[in-house]
């Protein structure tokens, strides 16, 4: 009988350091924020600034809205693993894998009457302390762009992240002035796309952009998004004919002549294609 209880008792060992493992697996787990700075240069981008030298017109141009959606955000050990964010769900910012930035205040030039603003993405990941390196996703996946925006919850209920000509969201609304044009428009998202809500919708791009970062450490670092980059191979004083270019600015068009030059900002194409990422427009501080 002794025999029995002792061979019992063996049994149960392996049971509990694995129970105890998962205990350990599960402290190890810390809270990570990746901060983004967007930034002209060196200086901060403010609701209020006047940013000279801008493009190939050297031209000034003002803020008046920035918002993004990025998803999929993973830490990069310096062996190569990767661990995707959990991110936090807060109820505004935050859900799934998603996550909404808005860096616009809604003060000055920035007349939105938005006055949150979100700089971070804040999530939990294994403890580590060689993190360098940082990846994510910019936009919507193609299976959540085309929801309901009117009945969906936060962060996909934003109503000026939806693009209801196109039938899904923006992925990135960046609005500036410039001094000949009043607004000199970037919305980034699916293009070509046909479609119903109920139905379902086809793209000609989806305009999945991946950004990959190098030297990014959790604890030191943020991700620097800068327009002197972004607008560096624009005319942001170039008015439209109204025959080959229609509107000021891009909105992911295909045929737009200002697309390439702000798609290859993100490693895209202009028909929505992967391509090698500049360092110009994103990059780490």
């Amino acid at each position: 009988m002794n025999v029995v209880r002792k061979l019992a008792s063996w049994a149960l060992v392996p049971a509990l350091l694995l129970l105890q493992g998962c205990g350990d697996d599960e402290k190890s787990d810390k809270t990570y924020t990746v901060r983004f700075s967007p930034q002209v240069r060196q200086e901060a981008l403010t609701c209020g600034g006047s940013y000279p030298d801008i493009g190939t017109s050297r031209g000034v141009i003002e803020l008046l809205d920035f918002k993004m959606y990025l998803r999929d955000v993973t830490l990069v050990r310096a062996n190569g693993e990767r661990h995707a964010l959990k991110l936090a769900q807060d109820g505004t910012w935050q859900r799934d894998a998603i996550a909404l930035l808005d860096f616009e205040d809604g003060t000055g030039t920035c007349a939105t009457g938005s006055p949150e603003v979100r700089r971070e993405v804040v999530g939990t990941a294994p403890e580590h302390d060689d993190y360098t390196g940082l990846e994510f996703k910019v936009g919507l996946p193609p299976e959540k762009n085309h929801l309901d925006a009117e009945a969906e919850r936060a962060p996909l209920n934003v109503a000026p992240m939806w693009w209801s000509w196109q039938g899904g969201y923006k992925f990135v609304a960046l609005d500036v002035r410039s001094r000949a044009n009043e607004s000199f428009y970037f919305h980034m998202g699916a293009s070509g796309c046909r479609g119903s809500v109920p139905d379902g919708f086809t793209c000609a791009a989806d305009n999945q952009a991946t950004i990959t970062l190098a030297g990014f450490d959790p604890e030191a670092n943020q991700v620097v998004l800068d327009l002197a980059g972004l607008y560096s191979e624009l005319d942001v004083n170039r008015v439209p004919d109204g025959t080959t270019d229609m509107m000021p600015g891009c909105m992911s068009g295909a045929t737009d002549p200002e697309c390439p030059g702000f798609l290859s900002q993100f490693g895209l194409t202009a028909d929505g294609r992967p391509k090698a990422l500049p360092t110009t427009f994103f990059r780490v501080r």
